[in-house]
Protein backbone atom coordinates (compact mmCIF):
# COMPACT_ATOMS: atom_id res chain seq x y z
CA UNK A 1 0.00 0.00 0.00
CA UNK A 2 2.88 2.36 0.82
CA UNK A 3 4.34 1.71 -2.63
CA UNK A 4 1.01 2.54 -4.20
CA UNK A 5 0.74 5.80 -2.27
CA UNK A 6 4.27 6.81 -3.21
CA UNK A 7 3.72 5.99 -6.86
CA UNK A 8 0.48 7.95 -7.03
CA UNK A 9 2.12 10.88 -5.23
CA UNK A 10 4.90 10.96 -7.82
CA UNK A 11 2.37 10.83 -10.64
CA UNK A 12 0.25 13.56 -9.16
CA UNK A 13 3.20 15.85 -8.51
CA UNK A 14 4.53 15.36 -12.03
CA UNK A 15 1.12 15.97 -13.55
CA UNK A 16 0.61 19.10 -11.46
CA UNK A 17 3.98 20.62 -12.37
CA UNK A 18 2.36 21.85 -15.54
CA UNK A 19 -0.47 23.73 -13.85
CA UNK A 20 1.68 26.66 -12.81
CA UNK A 21 2.41 28.16 -16.22
CA UNK A 22 -1.27 28.54 -17.04
CA UNK A 23 -1.00 28.17 -20.79
CA UNK A 24 -3.50 26.14 -22.73
CA UNK A 25 -1.05 23.27 -22.72
CA UNK A 26 -0.32 23.28 -19.02
CA UNK A 27 -3.37 24.64 -17.26
CA UNK A 28 -6.09 22.63 -15.62
CA UNK A 29 -9.38 21.94 -17.36
CA UNK A 30 -12.89 22.47 -16.02
CA UNK A 31 -14.91 19.57 -17.46
CA UNK A 32 -18.68 20.02 -17.08
CA UNK A 33 -20.91 17.03 -16.45
CA UNK A 34 -24.19 17.04 -18.38
CA UNK A 35 -25.74 14.54 -15.98
CA UNK A 36 -25.46 17.02 -13.11
CA UNK A 37 -27.44 19.75 -14.88
CA UNK A 38 -30.49 20.33 -12.72
CA UNK A 39 -33.40 22.74 -12.65
CA UNK A 40 -33.93 23.81 -9.03
CA UNK A 41 -36.73 26.35 -8.86
CA UNK A 42 -38.20 29.50 -10.40
CA UNK A 43 -36.15 32.59 -9.71
CA UNK A 44 -33.31 34.73 -11.00
CA UNK A 45 -29.86 36.03 -10.11
CA UNK A 46 -28.63 33.05 -8.09
CA UNK A 47 -25.36 32.80 -6.18
CA UNK A 48 -23.67 29.75 -4.58
CA UNK A 49 -21.57 29.93 -1.42
CA UNK A 50 -19.83 27.00 0.33
CA UNK A 51 -20.03 27.50 4.09
CA UNK A 52 -17.52 26.53 6.74
CA UNK A 53 -19.79 23.82 8.19
CA UNK A 54 -19.70 21.91 4.91
CA UNK A 55 -23.11 23.02 3.67
CA UNK A 56 -23.77 24.92 0.47
CA UNK A 57 -25.94 28.03 0.34
CA UNK A 58 -27.91 29.22 -2.69
CA UNK A 59 -29.30 32.76 -2.65
CA UNK A 60 -31.64 34.24 -5.26
CA UNK A 61 -34.72 36.32 -5.76
CA UNK A 62 -38.23 35.28 -6.78
CA UNK A 63 -41.59 37.04 -6.59
CA UNK A 64 -39.92 40.31 -5.53
CA UNK A 65 -38.47 38.62 -2.43
CA UNK A 66 -35.01 37.31 -1.61
CA UNK A 67 -34.42 33.71 -0.54
CA UNK A 68 -31.80 31.30 0.76
CA UNK A 69 -31.72 27.56 0.24
CA UNK A 70 -29.21 25.23 1.91
CA UNK A 71 -27.75 21.99 0.62
CA UNK A 72 -26.60 19.55 3.30
CA UNK A 73 -25.18 16.20 2.33
CA UNK A 74 -26.19 16.64 -1.31
CA UNK A 75 -29.87 17.40 -0.58
CA UNK A 76 -31.50 20.78 -1.12
CA UNK A 77 -33.65 21.91 1.78
CA UNK A 78 -36.78 24.04 1.58
CA UNK A 79 -36.23 27.68 0.67
CA UNK A 80 -36.28 30.30 3.45
CA UNK A 81 -37.53 33.81 2.72
CA UNK A 82 -34.96 36.36 3.89
CA UNK A 83 -36.87 39.54 3.18
CA UNK A 84 -39.47 41.29 1.05
CA UNK A 85 -40.68 44.88 1.09
CA UNK A 86 -43.74 44.93 3.40
CA UNK A 87 -45.14 48.02 1.65
CA UNK A 88 -44.90 46.47 -1.80
CA UNK A 89 -42.92 49.38 -3.22
CA UNK A 90 -39.76 47.45 -4.13
CA UNK A 91 -38.50 44.46 -6.03
CA UNK A 92 -35.75 42.89 -3.92
CA UNK A 93 -33.15 41.34 -6.25
CA UNK A 94 -29.41 40.92 -6.99
CA UNK A 95 -28.81 38.60 -4.03
CA UNK A 96 -25.29 38.06 -2.63
CA UNK A 97 -23.99 36.20 0.44
CA UNK A 98 -20.84 36.42 2.55
CA UNK A 99 -19.86 34.24 5.50
CA UNK A 100 -18.15 36.56 7.97
CA UNK A 101 -15.10 35.60 10.00
CA UNK A 102 -17.21 35.39 13.14
CA UNK A 103 -19.46 32.76 11.53
CA UNK A 104 -22.45 34.99 10.78
CA UNK A 105 -23.95 35.28 7.31
CA UNK A 106 -24.31 38.64 5.59
CA UNK A 107 -26.96 38.85 2.86
CA UNK A 108 -26.89 41.91 0.57
CA UNK A 109 -29.32 42.87 -2.17
CA UNK A 110 -30.58 45.62 -4.44
CA UNK A 111 -33.93 47.25 -3.67
CA UNK A 112 -35.32 48.36 -7.02
CA UNK A 113 -38.24 50.77 -6.91
CA UNK A 114 -41.32 49.55 -8.73
CA UNK A 115 -42.70 51.77 -11.47
CA UNK A 116 -44.81 54.68 -10.28
CA UNK A 117 -43.75 54.43 -6.61
CA UNK A 118 -41.24 57.31 -6.74
CA UNK A 119 -38.91 55.52 -4.32
CA UNK A 120 -35.09 55.67 -4.35
CA UNK A 121 -32.95 52.71 -5.39
CA UNK A 122 -31.06 51.16 -2.47
CA UNK A 123 -28.38 48.68 -1.44
CA UNK A 124 -29.52 46.73 1.64
CA UNK A 125 -28.25 44.00 3.94
CA UNK A 126 -29.36 41.63 6.72
CA UNK A 127 -27.58 39.12 8.98
CA UNK A 128 -28.03 35.62 10.34
CA UNK A 129 -26.42 33.98 13.37
CA UNK A 130 -28.05 30.56 12.83
CA UNK A 131 -26.84 29.59 9.34
CA UNK A 132 -29.65 31.34 7.49
CA UNK A 133 -32.69 30.11 9.38
CA UNK A 134 -33.56 33.53 10.78
CA UNK A 135 -32.42 37.04 9.85
CA UNK A 136 -32.01 40.28 11.78
CA UNK A 137 -30.50 43.76 11.55
CA UNK A 138 -31.91 44.67 8.15
CA UNK A 139 -30.28 47.94 7.11
CA UNK A 140 -29.99 50.30 4.17
CA UNK A 141 -26.34 50.79 3.22
CA UNK A 142 -26.67 53.18 0.29
CA UNK A 143 -29.43 55.28 -1.26
CA UNK A 144 -29.31 56.39 -4.90
CA UNK A 145 -31.78 58.34 -7.02
CA UNK A 146 -35.43 57.76 -7.86
CA UNK A 147 -34.98 57.07 -11.58
CA UNK A 148 -33.69 53.98 -13.39
CA UNK A 149 -30.88 56.09 -14.86
CA UNK A 150 -29.88 57.31 -11.39
CA UNK A 151 -29.94 53.96 -9.58
CA UNK A 152 -27.54 51.57 -7.90
CA UNK A 153 -27.13 47.87 -8.64
CA UNK A 154 -25.58 44.48 -8.00
CA UNK A 155 -23.83 44.44 -4.61
CA UNK A 156 -21.05 41.91 -3.92
CA UNK A 157 -18.87 41.52 -0.84
CA UNK A 158 -15.63 40.15 0.51
CA UNK A 159 -13.85 40.22 3.85
CA UNK A 160 -10.12 40.76 4.09
CA UNK A 161 -8.16 38.13 6.02
CA UNK A 162 -8.20 38.52 9.77
CA UNK A 163 -4.42 38.08 9.61
CA UNK A 164 -2.80 40.28 6.96
CA UNK A 165 0.82 41.16 6.11
CA UNK A 166 2.20 43.97 8.25
CA UNK A 167 2.70 47.39 6.68
CA UNK A 168 5.40 49.26 8.66
CA UNK A 169 4.59 52.60 6.99
CA UNK A 170 0.93 52.44 7.97
CA UNK A 171 0.04 49.52 10.26
CA UNK A 172 -3.66 50.40 10.03
CA UNK A 173 -3.77 49.62 6.29
CA UNK A 174 -5.14 47.19 5.39
CA UNK A 175 -7.53 46.70 8.27
CA UNK A 176 -7.65 43.09 9.44
CA UNK A 177 -11.05 41.60 8.76
CA UNK A 178 -12.33 44.66 6.90
CA UNK A 179 -15.61 43.96 5.06
CA UNK A 180 -15.87 45.50 1.60
CA UNK A 181 -19.07 45.83 -0.39
CA UNK A 182 -18.90 46.87 -4.04
CA UNK A 183 -21.79 47.87 -6.28
CA UNK A 184 -22.48 49.42 -9.67
CA UNK A 185 -23.54 53.03 -9.30
CA UNK A 186 -25.22 55.53 -11.64
CA UNK A 187 -26.18 58.03 -8.94
CA UNK A 188 -25.31 61.61 -9.88
CA UNK A 189 -23.43 60.50 -13.02
CA UNK A 190 -24.50 62.03 -16.32
CA UNK A 191 -24.65 60.67 -19.87
CA UNK A 192 -25.60 57.05 -19.04
CA UNK A 193 -22.25 56.37 -17.38
CA UNK A 194 -21.61 54.17 -14.37
CA UNK A 195 -18.88 53.54 -11.81
CA UNK A 196 -18.01 50.90 -9.23
CA UNK A 197 -18.42 52.17 -5.68
CA UNK A 198 -16.99 50.68 -2.48
CA UNK A 199 -18.40 50.71 1.06
CA UNK A 200 -16.13 49.62 3.95
CA UNK A 201 -16.88 48.36 7.44
CA UNK A 202 -14.11 48.07 10.03
CA UNK A 203 -16.36 46.82 12.84
CA UNK A 204 -18.03 43.66 11.49
CA UNK A 205 -20.76 45.51 9.59
CA UNK A 206 -21.97 47.61 12.55
CA UNK A 207 -21.08 50.86 10.79
CA UNK A 208 -20.03 51.70 7.24
CA UNK A 209 -17.68 54.36 5.94
CA UNK A 210 -18.57 56.88 3.25
CA UNK A 211 -18.69 55.50 -0.32
CA UNK A 212 -15.56 55.63 -2.47
CA UNK A 213 -15.39 55.28 -6.26
CA UNK A 214 -12.77 52.60 -7.06
CA UNK A 215 -13.33 52.14 -10.81
CA UNK A 216 -14.54 54.53 -13.50
CA UNK A 217 -13.82 54.82 -17.20
CA UNK A 218 -15.17 58.14 -18.57
CA UNK A 219 -17.87 57.78 -21.26
CA UNK A 220 -18.26 54.12 -20.29
CA UNK A 221 -20.15 51.86 -17.86
CA UNK A 222 -18.05 49.90 -15.37
CA UNK A 223 -20.49 47.50 -13.76
CA UNK A 224 -21.46 44.25 -12.05
CA UNK A 225 -18.39 44.00 -9.75
CA UNK A 226 -17.34 40.76 -8.06
CA UNK A 227 -14.44 41.10 -5.57
CA UNK A 228 -11.76 38.62 -4.56
CA UNK A 229 -8.82 38.70 -2.16
CA UNK A 230 -6.14 36.68 -3.92
CA UNK A 231 -4.16 34.03 -2.09
CA UNK A 232 -0.53 34.52 -1.02
CA UNK A 233 -0.83 38.29 -0.72
CA UNK A 234 -1.17 38.86 -4.48
CA UNK A 235 -3.65 41.66 -3.98
CA UNK A 236 -7.31 42.55 -4.27
CA UNK A 237 -9.21 42.28 -7.53
CA UNK A 238 -12.70 42.86 -8.82
CA UNK A 239 -14.09 41.45 -12.05
CA UNK A 240 -16.32 43.94 -13.86
CA UNK A 241 -18.05 44.33 -17.20
CA UNK A 242 -16.54 47.17 -19.26
CA UNK A 243 -17.93 48.49 -22.54
CA UNK A 244 -14.99 50.87 -23.01
CA UNK A 245 -12.40 48.17 -23.66
CA UNK A 246 -13.43 46.83 -27.07
CA UNK A 247 -16.93 47.52 -28.31
CA UNK A 248 -19.61 45.66 -26.42
CA UNK A 249 -19.20 44.67 -22.75
CA UNK A 250 -16.14 42.53 -21.99
CA UNK A 251 -14.83 41.09 -18.68
CA UNK A 252 -12.11 43.23 -17.12
CA UNK A 253 -10.06 42.90 -13.93
CA UNK A 254 -9.43 45.84 -11.58
CA UNK A 255 -6.52 45.41 -9.13
CA UNK A 256 -5.17 46.91 -5.94
CA UNK A 257 -2.33 45.79 -3.70
CA UNK A 258 -3.12 44.68 -0.16
CA UNK A 259 -1.03 47.54 1.20
CA UNK A 260 -2.86 50.13 -0.87
CA UNK A 261 -6.32 48.59 -0.36
CA UNK A 262 -8.13 50.79 -2.92
CA UNK A 263 -6.73 54.03 -1.49
CA UNK A 264 -4.62 55.17 -4.45
CA UNK A 265 -7.65 56.65 -6.19
CA UNK A 266 -10.10 55.63 -8.88
CA UNK A 267 -8.79 53.09 -11.40
CA UNK A 268 -9.33 54.72 -14.78
CA UNK A 269 -9.50 53.32 -18.27
CA UNK A 270 -5.74 53.51 -18.94
CA UNK A 271 -4.53 52.43 -15.50
CA UNK A 272 -2.00 49.64 -15.15
CA UNK A 273 -4.36 48.26 -12.50
CA UNK A 274 -7.02 47.56 -15.16
CA UNK A 275 -6.59 44.78 -17.71
CA UNK A 276 -8.62 42.60 -20.03
CA UNK A 277 -9.52 39.40 -18.22
CA UNK A 278 -9.25 37.18 -21.30
CA UNK A 279 -5.92 36.08 -22.73
CA UNK A 280 -5.06 37.42 -26.18
CA UNK A 281 -5.68 33.94 -27.59
CA UNK A 282 -9.30 34.21 -26.39
CA UNK A 283 -9.97 37.83 -27.25
CA UNK A 284 -13.50 38.50 -28.47
CA UNK A 285 -14.72 40.53 -31.42
CA UNK A 286 -15.99 44.01 -30.60
CA UNK A 287 -19.53 42.93 -31.50
CA UNK A 288 -19.56 40.08 -28.96
CA UNK A 289 -21.29 40.80 -25.68
CA UNK A 290 -19.61 39.16 -22.65
CA UNK A 291 -21.03 40.74 -19.51
CA UNK A 292 -22.08 39.91 -15.96
CA UNK A 293 -18.73 38.39 -14.88
CA UNK A 294 -18.18 36.25 -11.79
CA UNK A 295 -14.82 35.42 -10.23
CA UNK A 296 -13.55 32.81 -7.77
CA UNK A 297 -10.19 31.33 -6.82
CA UNK A 298 -9.62 27.59 -6.54
CA UNK A 299 -7.93 26.00 -3.55
CA UNK A 300 -4.95 25.25 -5.83
CA UNK A 301 -4.53 28.93 -6.74
CA UNK A 302 -5.98 29.17 -10.23
CA UNK A 303 -8.81 31.64 -10.78
CA UNK A 304 -12.08 30.93 -12.60
CA UNK A 305 -14.14 33.52 -14.45
CA UNK A 306 -17.63 33.22 -15.86
CA UNK A 307 -19.67 35.58 -18.00
CA UNK A 308 -22.79 35.56 -20.14
CA UNK A 309 -21.56 35.62 -23.69
CA UNK A 310 -23.01 35.96 -27.18
CA UNK A 311 -19.95 34.29 -28.76
CA UNK A 312 -21.19 31.67 -31.27
CA UNK A 313 -24.79 32.67 -30.54
CA UNK A 314 -27.24 34.07 -33.09
CA UNK A 315 -27.32 37.52 -31.44
CA UNK A 316 -26.45 39.41 -28.26
CA UNK A 317 -30.03 38.83 -27.12
CA UNK A 318 -29.39 35.11 -26.50
CA UNK A 319 -26.22 34.79 -24.40
CA UNK A 320 -25.17 31.68 -22.51
CA UNK A 321 -22.77 31.09 -19.64
CA UNK A 322 -19.10 30.56 -20.46
CA UNK A 323 -16.26 29.86 -18.02
CA UNK A 324 -12.52 30.45 -18.31
CA UNK A 325 -9.42 29.44 -16.33
CA UNK A 326 -6.90 32.10 -15.27
CA UNK A 327 -3.71 32.18 -13.26
CA UNK A 328 -3.21 32.99 -9.58
CA UNK A 329 -3.09 36.72 -10.37
CA UNK A 330 -6.46 36.74 -12.19
CA UNK A 331 -4.81 37.15 -15.59
CA UNK A 332 -4.80 35.38 -18.96
CA UNK A 333 -8.15 33.62 -18.73
CA UNK A 334 -8.51 30.97 -21.41
CA UNK A 335 -9.71 27.40 -21.95
CA UNK A 336 -13.39 28.26 -22.46
CA UNK A 337 -16.00 25.76 -21.28
CA UNK A 338 -19.81 25.80 -21.22
CA UNK A 339 -21.76 24.62 -18.16
CA UNK A 340 -25.22 24.76 -19.77
CA UNK A 341 -24.84 24.30 -23.55
CA UNK A 342 -28.52 23.49 -24.26
CA UNK A 343 -27.56 22.08 -27.67
CA UNK A 344 -30.16 22.94 -30.32
CA UNK A 345 -31.86 25.59 -28.17
CA UNK A 346 -30.72 28.71 -29.99
CA UNK A 347 -33.29 30.93 -28.26
CA UNK A 348 -32.44 29.88 -24.71
CA UNK A 349 -30.80 32.49 -22.49
CA UNK A 350 -28.35 31.49 -19.71
CA UNK A 351 -27.62 34.59 -17.67
CA UNK A 352 -26.67 36.10 -14.29
CA UNK A 353 -24.18 33.32 -13.60
CA UNK A 354 -21.99 32.39 -10.64
CA UNK A 355 -19.38 29.79 -9.65
CA UNK A 356 -18.33 28.02 -6.46
CA UNK A 357 -15.76 25.35 -5.64
CA UNK A 358 -17.48 22.65 -3.60
CA UNK A 359 -14.48 20.36 -2.95
CA UNK A 360 -10.91 19.90 -4.17
CA UNK A 361 -12.03 18.26 -7.41
CA UNK A 362 -15.42 19.84 -8.13
CA UNK A 363 -16.78 23.20 -9.24
CA UNK A 364 -20.46 24.12 -9.36
CA UNK A 365 -22.17 26.69 -11.58
CA UNK A 366 -25.54 28.34 -11.25
CA UNK A 367 -27.41 30.47 -13.75
CA UNK A 368 -30.79 31.96 -14.55
CA UNK A 369 -32.22 30.17 -17.59
CA UNK A 370 -35.06 31.71 -19.60
CA UNK A 371 -36.90 31.51 -22.90
CA UNK A 372 -37.24 27.72 -22.79
CA UNK A 373 -40.52 25.89 -23.22
CA UNK A 374 -40.27 24.50 -19.67
CA UNK A 375 -38.12 24.75 -16.54
CA UNK A 376 -37.25 28.42 -16.72
CA UNK A 377 -35.48 29.60 -13.59
CA UNK A 378 -32.44 28.63 -11.58
CA UNK A 379 -30.22 25.79 -12.77
CA UNK A 380 -27.06 24.24 -11.35
CA UNK A 381 -24.38 22.01 -12.85
CA UNK A 382 -21.09 20.53 -11.65
CA UNK A 383 -17.69 20.14 -13.27
CA UNK A 384 -14.65 17.95 -12.65
CA UNK A 385 -11.28 19.67 -12.20
CA UNK A 386 -8.59 17.92 -14.25
CA UNK A 387 -4.88 18.57 -14.53
CA UNK A 388 -3.05 17.42 -17.69
CA UNK A 389 -3.47 13.73 -18.34
CA UNK A 390 -0.46 11.55 -17.42
CA UNK A 391 0.73 9.14 -20.12
CA UNK A 392 2.16 6.20 -18.16
CA UNK A 393 4.76 3.62 -19.09
CA UNK A 394 3.42 0.08 -19.46
CA UNK A 395 3.97 -2.68 -21.96
CA UNK A 396 0.68 -4.43 -21.39
CA UNK A 397 -1.69 -1.76 -20.13
CA UNK A 398 -4.85 -3.13 -21.69
CA UNK A 399 -5.49 -5.27 -18.62
CA UNK A 400 -4.99 -2.40 -16.16
CA UNK A 401 -6.89 0.65 -17.42
CA UNK A 402 -9.28 0.78 -14.49
CA UNK A 403 -6.33 0.90 -12.09
CA UNK A 404 -4.81 4.02 -13.63
CA UNK A 405 -5.18 7.48 -12.06
CA UNK A 406 -7.99 9.60 -13.54
CA UNK A 407 -7.21 10.74 -17.04
CA UNK A 408 -9.64 13.12 -18.72
CA UNK A 409 -13.41 13.49 -18.90
CA UNK A 410 -15.72 14.60 -21.73
CA UNK A 411 -19.43 14.75 -21.06
CA UNK A 412 -20.87 18.23 -20.76
CA UNK A 413 -22.98 18.51 -23.91
CA UNK A 414 -25.08 15.34 -23.95
CA UNK A 415 -25.80 12.19 -21.93
CA UNK A 416 -22.83 10.40 -23.55
CA UNK A 417 -19.64 10.60 -21.50
CA UNK A 418 -16.05 9.46 -22.00
CA UNK A 419 -13.26 8.76 -19.51
CA UNK A 420 -9.90 8.80 -21.31
CA UNK A 421 -6.57 7.32 -20.24
CA UNK A 422 -3.27 6.87 -22.03
CA UNK A 423 -0.09 4.79 -21.81
CA UNK A 424 3.07 4.24 -23.85
CA UNK A 425 5.97 1.90 -24.44
CA UNK A 426 8.80 1.85 -26.95
CA UNK A 427 6.50 0.53 -29.68
CA UNK A 428 3.33 2.59 -29.47
CA UNK A 429 1.19 5.07 -27.61
CA UNK A 430 -2.16 3.74 -26.39
CA UNK A 431 -5.47 5.45 -25.70
CA UNK A 432 -8.37 3.90 -23.81
CA UNK A 433 -11.83 5.48 -24.09
CA UNK A 434 -14.48 4.24 -21.68
CA UNK A 435 -17.74 5.63 -23.07
CA UNK A 436 -21.05 5.58 -21.20
CA UNK A 437 -23.85 6.05 -23.73
CA UNK A 438 -27.52 5.20 -23.22
CA UNK A 439 -28.17 4.96 -26.98
CA UNK A 440 -25.28 3.62 -29.03
CA UNK A 441 -25.97 4.55 -32.67
CA UNK A 442 -24.13 3.12 -35.67
CA UNK A 443 -25.75 5.36 -38.34
CA UNK A 444 -26.83 4.14 -41.79
CA UNK A 445 -24.40 2.57 -44.22
CA UNK A 446 -22.70 5.18 -46.34
CA UNK A 447 -22.95 7.94 -43.73
CA UNK A 448 -19.90 9.95 -42.74
CA UNK A 449 -17.68 8.27 -40.10
CA UNK A 450 -18.38 11.09 -37.62
CA UNK A 451 -22.16 10.64 -37.88
CA UNK A 452 -21.93 7.44 -35.82
CA UNK A 453 -21.09 7.35 -32.13
CA UNK A 454 -17.36 7.37 -31.64
CA UNK A 455 -14.23 9.10 -30.44
CA UNK A 456 -11.60 11.30 -32.03
CA UNK A 457 -8.00 12.09 -31.21
CA UNK A 458 -5.71 14.91 -32.33
CA UNK A 459 -2.01 14.42 -31.62
CA UNK A 460 0.77 16.97 -32.03
CA UNK A 461 4.00 15.05 -32.13
CA UNK A 462 6.41 17.76 -33.27
CA UNK A 463 5.12 20.93 -31.61
CA UNK A 464 6.58 23.67 -33.74
CA UNK A 465 4.52 26.40 -32.11
CA UNK A 466 1.81 28.55 -33.58
CA UNK A 467 -1.90 27.97 -33.79
CA UNK A 468 -2.41 26.35 -37.17
CA UNK A 469 -2.41 22.78 -38.46
CA UNK A 470 1.07 21.74 -39.59
CA UNK A 471 3.42 18.81 -40.07
CA UNK A 472 3.76 16.53 -37.09
CA UNK A 473 0.04 16.77 -36.28
CA UNK A 474 -2.34 13.83 -36.71
CA UNK A 475 -6.05 13.20 -36.38
CA UNK A 476 -7.72 9.81 -35.88
CA UNK A 477 -11.42 9.00 -35.56
CA UNK A 478 -12.81 5.62 -34.51
CA UNK A 479 -16.56 4.96 -34.47
CA UNK A 480 -18.64 2.11 -33.10
CA UNK A 481 -18.84 0.55 -36.59
CA UNK A 482 -15.09 -0.03 -36.35
CA UNK A 483 -14.22 2.52 -39.01
CA UNK A 484 -10.90 4.34 -38.71
CA UNK A 485 -10.54 7.74 -40.31
CA UNK A 486 -6.99 9.20 -40.28
CA UNK A 487 -5.52 12.53 -41.35
CA UNK A 488 -2.16 14.31 -41.13
CA UNK A 489 -1.58 18.03 -40.98
CA UNK A 490 0.31 20.20 -43.43
CA UNK A 491 0.25 23.89 -44.34
CA UNK A 492 -2.83 24.77 -42.32
CA UNK A 493 -5.09 21.88 -43.36
CA UNK A 494 -5.82 18.20 -42.73
CA UNK A 495 -4.98 15.63 -45.44
CA UNK A 496 -5.61 11.85 -45.77
CA UNK A 497 -3.03 9.77 -43.91
CA UNK A 498 -2.18 6.07 -44.06
CA UNK A 499 -1.48 4.64 -40.61
CA UNK A 500 -0.87 1.27 -38.98
CA UNK A 501 -2.88 2.33 -35.93
CA UNK A 502 -4.99 -0.47 -34.42
CA UNK A 503 -8.39 -0.17 -32.80
CA UNK A 504 -10.63 -2.43 -30.76
CA UNK A 505 -14.27 -1.61 -29.97
CA UNK A 506 -15.86 -3.53 -27.09
CA UNK A 507 -19.55 -3.21 -26.14
CA UNK A 508 -20.23 -2.76 -22.41
CA UNK A 509 -23.37 -2.83 -20.29
CA UNK A 510 -23.66 0.98 -20.45
CA UNK A 511 -21.93 1.88 -23.72
CA UNK A 512 -18.64 0.83 -25.29
CA UNK A 513 -14.87 0.96 -24.91
CA UNK A 514 -12.34 1.89 -27.56
CA UNK A 515 -8.67 0.91 -27.42
CA UNK A 516 -6.55 2.80 -29.96
CA UNK A 517 -2.83 2.18 -30.40
CA UNK A 518 -0.62 4.30 -32.63
CA UNK A 519 2.90 2.98 -33.42
CA UNK A 520 5.71 5.47 -32.96
CA UNK A 521 7.05 4.35 -36.31
CA UNK A 522 4.06 6.00 -37.99
CA UNK A 523 5.03 9.26 -36.32
CA UNK A 524 8.75 8.94 -36.98
CA UNK A 525 10.23 8.19 -33.55
CA UNK A 526 9.73 8.68 -29.84
CA UNK A 527 9.35 12.39 -29.00
CA UNK A 528 12.65 13.73 -27.71
CA UNK A 529 11.15 15.83 -24.92
CA UNK A 530 8.85 13.03 -23.74
CA UNK A 531 5.80 15.26 -24.19
CA UNK A 532 3.03 15.41 -26.75
CA UNK A 533 -0.02 17.64 -27.25
CA UNK A 534 -3.46 16.04 -27.35
CA UNK A 535 -7.04 16.98 -28.08
CA UNK A 536 -10.05 14.66 -27.86
CA UNK A 537 -13.62 14.71 -29.15
CA UNK A 538 -16.69 12.60 -28.42
CA UNK A 539 -19.31 12.09 -31.14
CA UNK A 540 -22.81 11.21 -29.97
CA UNK A 541 -25.79 10.45 -32.20
CA UNK A 542 -28.96 9.87 -30.17
CA UNK A 543 -31.12 9.45 -33.29
CA UNK A 544 -32.00 13.11 -32.88
CA UNK A 545 -31.97 15.92 -35.42
CA UNK A 546 -28.18 16.29 -35.18
CA UNK A 547 -25.00 14.65 -33.89
CA UNK A 548 -23.33 16.24 -30.87
CA UNK A 549 -19.62 16.71 -31.55
CA UNK A 550 -18.15 17.57 -28.15
CA UNK A 551 -14.50 18.58 -27.81
CA UNK A 552 -12.54 18.22 -24.59
CA UNK A 553 -12.93 21.23 -22.32
CA UNK A 554 -11.26 24.25 -23.86
CA UNK A 555 -10.09 22.27 -26.89
CA UNK A 556 -10.58 22.86 -30.60
CA UNK A 557 -9.25 20.26 -33.08
CA UNK A 558 -8.42 23.02 -35.56
CA UNK A 559 -6.56 25.20 -33.04
CA UNK A 560 -3.43 23.43 -31.73
CA UNK A 561 -2.94 26.18 -29.15
CA UNK A 562 -5.93 24.76 -27.28
CA UNK A 563 -4.59 21.21 -27.08
CA UNK A 564 -3.31 19.70 -23.84
CA UNK A 565 0.38 19.06 -23.27
CA UNK A 566 0.83 15.61 -21.71
CA UNK A 567 4.08 14.23 -20.34
CA UNK A 568 5.22 10.69 -21.10
CA UNK A 569 6.02 9.42 -17.61
CA UNK A 570 8.15 6.39 -16.85
CA UNK A 571 7.35 5.32 -13.29
CA UNK A 572 9.13 2.03 -12.43
CA UNK A 573 6.92 -1.04 -12.00
CA UNK A 574 3.67 0.85 -12.53
CA UNK A 575 1.03 -0.51 -12.66
CA UNK A 576 2.36 -4.02 -12.01
CA UNK A 577 3.24 -2.94 -8.46
CA UNK A 578 -0.48 -2.56 -7.78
Amino acid sequence: MTSLRNTLAVLLSLACLATRAQSYYDGLRICWDYRTQNFLCPGVYSRLKPLSDGSLALVYNANRAIWIRLNRGGQWEEAIKVSADPAGLYDYTNSELLELADGRLMYAWNARALGGTNQPYKIMAAYSADRGRTWYGEQTLYVAGHEWTDGCWEPAMMQLPVQVPENPENPEVPAAGEVQLFFANEHNIADNRQNVTLLRSLDNCTTWQDPVVVSFRPTSRDGMPVPLCLQDGKGLVIAIEDNGLNGNFKPVIIHSTLADNWRAGTVGGSSAHRWSALASSDSLASSVYAGAPYLIQLHSGETLLSCQSSEDRKSVDFPIMQTYVGNSEAKNFCCRSTPFPFIGEDDTRVQWCALAQTDDSTVMATASVSNRKTQNGIWVASAHIYTPMPVLWARDFARNWDRQPPGLFIGGASQAQAHIRSAWDRDSIYFHFQVADEHVVHSPEGSAPWDADGIELCLDYGRRGGDHIDKGMYRLLVNVKGELFAQAGAEGAWHPWTTHARRTISPTHDGYNVLLSVPWSDLGRLPRKKAIHLCFSLHNNDNGPFVVHENMSGGNPDRPLTWMRCRLLRVPNYPSSL
